[in-house]
């Protein structure tokens, strides 16, 4: 009787090795990788809205402290940053814990107040309500305007 079992021949030294095509589809899962982190990471074009929309949600904060301690308090803009205070028996002091920690502007950043002033404030008084209100940010060619309307209504917009 005859061995009906093929022999399959061994791979030598000469065919180890990947083909073509493998690292053809490791170089396009590589590619795709690098193009998704690309895509993911924060750049310097958002960095304005990003900064303008944080300053938006922390007055939101800032007026939900004034509602729930009655108390006003109010954020002051400089072209440095901005910080937190609070009026405690006709005196402000300053809030710096949790979400009222101050903040500087990211490098390149700035707040453009007019010659008169060296800072702006934004003031929520225990009802909610506050005085119309608004600051203008800048980055390189990119402006948007950061704005409070006697109702407490935040908004971020590209200036007019």
């Amino acid at each position: 009787m005859r061995n009906t079992k093929r022999q399959v021949p061994r791979r030598g030294r000469a065919c180890a090795g990947f083909t073509l095509v493998e690292l053809m589809v490791v170089l396009v899962i590589v590619g795709l990788m690098g193009v998704a982190v690309v895509l993911t990471a924060p750049g310097d074009a958002n960095t304005l809205s990003r900064e303008a929309d944080t300053l938006a949600a922390r007055l939101l904060r800032a007026q939900e402290e004034a509602i729930l301690t009655t108390r006003t308090v109010q954020v002051v803009v400089d072209a440095r940053g901005y910080s937190f205070e609070r009026q405690s028996f006709g005196q402000w002091q300053p809030l710096q814990e949790g979400p009222f920690e101050p903040v500087a502007w990211a490098e390149g950043t700035t707040a453009l107040l007019d010659g008169k002033r060296e800072q702006v404030s934004f003031r929520f008084e225990p009802t909610g309500g506050s005085r119309e209100t608004g600051v203008l940010l800048a980055r390189h060619d990119r402006r948007l305007q950061v704005s409070v309307d006697a109702a407490g209504e935040v908004g971020v917009d590209a200036p007019r």
